[in-house]
Order: C-alpha cells, then structure tokens, then sequence
C-alpha cells in the first residue's frame, strides 16, 4: 500500500482504472491484491481522522479483491 522509506502511498487507484479497462476490453477477470504492510493498519485511521489518504485504495475499488497486512514490521521488529 505504501512506501515505508517516504509515506507515500502506491497509486492503487491508479492501477484499479487500468485494470478495469482491460478487464473490459479483453474480457478477463484480473483482480488486484493490496499488501497493505504496516501502512494497511494505518491509512484507514488517517482517514477517521480526517487527514485522509490521496484516494480509494482498498475494497471501494471494484477489482480490489484481497488485501493483507503485516503488524510485525511496527518497530522495526526483526520478527
């Protein structure tokens, strides 16, 4: 979801439009996946706050199909 050596995010929504275009086009069915790592658990909360993110990234996207998140890399944990 995110680039953890800026903050910025990827461009999900971006992907999201070009993917639904060639589902369109060509008939397929592509999904998209969303590893959110540690920015997963964190956007939705920029959001509540009102800080917000740049754009949709997660399951309000038509072809958002799974996403994932890595609680372990708070910290820098090595775990």
């Amino acid at each position: 979801l995110g680039n953890h050596y800026n903050g910025m995010y990827d461009p999900i929504w971006d992907i999201d439009e070009e993917i639904e275009k060639l589902n369109a086009e060509k008939g397929w069915q592509i999904g998209i996946h969303v590893d959110g790592a540690s920015g997963g658990f964190i956007a939705p909360f920029q959001e509540m706050s009102g800080k917000g993110t740049p754009a949709p990234y997660d399951f309000r996207l038509k072809n958002v199909l799974t996403m994932s998140g890595s609680g372990h890399k708070f910290g820098e944990s090595i775990c």
